[in-house]
């Protein structure tokens, strides 16, 4: 005979894994029927729920990895180098966040810093601890993680500023000779694969497959 526990826990409703909250207005929506891709948004706020492929945990975290790895060339070695009348100068990421943030360029130095190294990190950790988990079928014991993934993918702005790299070489062009360096390749490399994982590892895929982890974990003590 099953003991009261086991009755208990037996009766215990599990959180159903149709059913998602918006991260922006908290509606509580179904989710939509059928196999076939393509993204949905909320009806309410126009927030983007669901991405158009499935998710994959083995991939993307090896892209995480790959961007890891990339990530400490790209702030170190020199992202450019600009010859002018017999003078050579280059500079790395690091170098131009250390540059402005001295005198009256220091809050700009400061939002640098934060959205070009900070942020961006932040991003890669909070991902690939999501990954893992949902590689390992394993449940997240903190929602930070969750918040973290959600807030860094908007304020990594390492696209911007790659952009306006290129710009600037396009415009400086005429007036000096520059040549890309190691730093910007790598930085270029990092930043494709980090928005192709932001593409593909959309935060309600994680959310719906660690939370179905955690009603497993919980059913199963």
């Amino acid at each position: 005979m099953p003991s009261d526990r086991e009755v208990s826990l037996s009766r215990r409703p599990l959180r159903q894994p149709d059913v998602l909250h918006c991260p922006d207005c908290h509606t509580r929506l179904a989710l939509p029927s059928g196999k076939g891709r393509g993204s949905w948004r909320c009806p309410r706020c126009d927030c983007q729920l669901s991405g158009a492929w499935r998710l994959k945990p083995d991939s993307l975290l090896a892209l995480s990895l790959a961007t890891a790895f990339l990530w400490v060339p790209a702030l170190t070695l020199p992202l450019l180098r600009l010859e002018n009348l017999g003078l050579d100068n280059s500079a790395s990421l690091l170098d131009c966040i250390v540059a402005l943030m001295h005198g009256v360029y220091l809050p700009a130095g400061l939002l640098l810093l934060f959205t070009l190294l900070i942020m961006p990190l932040a991003n890669l950790v909070a991902v690939t601890r999501l990954l893992w988990a949902a590689r390992q079928q394993q449940p997240v014991a903190s929602p930070r993680w969750m918040q973290i993934y959600r807030q860094s993918r908007e304020w990594a702005m390492t696209d911007i500023f790659l952009l306006g790299i290129l710009i600037s070489m396009t415009k400086l062009g005429d007036l000096a000779s520059i040549t890309p360096g190691a730093g910007i390749v790598c930085l270029g490399m990092a930043v494709v694969l980090r928005l192709i994982v932001e593409t593909l590892a959309q935060p309600d895929q994680l959310q719906r497959q660690i939370a179905l982890h955690n009603d497993e974990g919980a059913h199963g003590e």
